[in-house]
């Protein structure tokens, strides 16, 4: 007679644990937030996400692009530029990334007004 082996279960991860490992990265949310606000082209989020280095930059965007968050466009320009707009599931992490963002301002207040209670 064949005995049965039971396979112990396997803990099921959170399903925000893949938008929390998305968004950890340095300056994740800051290129984001960016590109939500309309900064589209690589050479500007360089100027304007304060102490990114070229290389983390292109990271994150290639990342972005591969999770289909960003879609990726070169310019026939000269030099050539590169453009990056949010896809569908880029606008649907919008609202996320602005909660976020909104948190943030929020401990922010309460941090302040604890010191000055202080």
């Amino acid at each position: 007679m064949e005995t049965c082996k039971m396979q112990p279960l396997k803990k099921t991860i959170c399903p925000a644990r893949r938008v929390l490992n998305l968004l950890k990265g340095k300056f994740t949310l800051e290129i984001l937030s960016e590109i939500i606000d309309g900064n589209i082209h690589y050479g500007s989020l360089l100027r304007s996400v304060e102490g990114i280095n070229p290389r983390i930059l292109a990271q994150r965007l290639h990342d972005f692009e591969q999770e289909g968050i960003l879609s990726r466009k070169v310019l026939p320009t000269s030099p050539p530029q590169v453009e990056y707009k949010m896809t569908k599931k880029g606008i649907a992490l919008r609202s996320i990334v602005e909660e976020m963002k909104k948190w943030e301002q929020t401990i922010k207040m309460l941090l302040s007004v604890c010191q000055v209670l202080k």
